[in-house]
């Protein structure tokens, strides 16, 4: 059986700047979403490097393009054109999200499947699909960040091949998601995290301070979580 080459492509738009898009505590609790996206990322970091997969993280800011879904594509693209036929990428801001969501993706890849985790707000947590799948414009011109997205993604796939749906998952993109997150099947320590920073946000000790790194494809740098390796 063929064996296809596939890397988990962790596509963010940054701790600061989801934090400030989002603003989970509101304008005038910015360090705090600074905070929590800084611990979602680096515990997605550890959740992919528990797969044994290659895998790169890649900002969005840094990718050509002038709308997300351009941007989104060139990430796919870069990655296909350097020899990976899979691409299974995730976001950083789903703290149920676990290996178990990224070996199914890939499983389900190798059945010649393509695959989406939808979130519950009409977006999707995960997407992973073939190099023989990827037509960069129309994929591009999909609703991103809009709650029209999962069904344009089953229809966009459907058209080429059979479509494996995971469970329904929640990001994080206010207060009450984060809350709601928390009822979920989580990490303990990612559990205990979250808890403390709904219950009291001037109680938050962040060890070391808020340190932000600039992620270039293929490369990671320090982050609370073991370094991720592409091969």
């Amino acid at each position: 059986m063929l064996v296809r080459r596939s890397i988990v492509m962790i596509y963010s738009l940054g701790p600061n700047r989801q934090a400030r898009e989002k603003r989970v505590f509101g304008k005038g609790n910015h360090h705090a979403s600074v905070v929590l996206f800084d611990r979602l990322e680096g515990q997605i970091q550890t959740v992919v490097k528990k797969t044994g997969l290659p895998a790169v993280v890649i900002y969005d800011h840094e990718q050509p393009g002038t709308t997300f879904g351009e941007r989104y594509a060139a990430a796919f693209r870069q990655l296909f054109s350097l020899g990976y036929d899979q691409v299974i990428s995730v976001g950083n801001d789903i703290p149920a999200l676990s290996e178990r969501h990224i070996l199914q993706a890939q499983q389900g890849l190798q059945s010649n499947e393509s695959v989406l985790g939808p979130s519950r707000d009409g977006g999707d947590y995960l997407i992973a699909l073939s190099k023989s799948d990827f037509e960069e414009k129309p994929f591009a011109a999909l609703p991103w960040r809009t709650d029209r997205l999962h069904e344009s993604l089953l229809q966009y796939f459907f058209k080429l091949r059979s479509v494996l749906c995971l469970e329904y998952l929640v990001d994080i993109d206010s207060a009450e998601s984060l809350a709601y997150s928390v009822t979920q099947n989580l990490d303990h320590a990612v559990k205990k995290f979250l808890k403390s920073l709904l219950k009291s946000l001037t109680k938050i000790e962040f060890y070391g301070g808020v340190n932000f790194y600039r992620l270039s494809i293929l490369h990671f740098g320090l982050r609370r979580g073991p370094p991720l390796s592409v091969v």
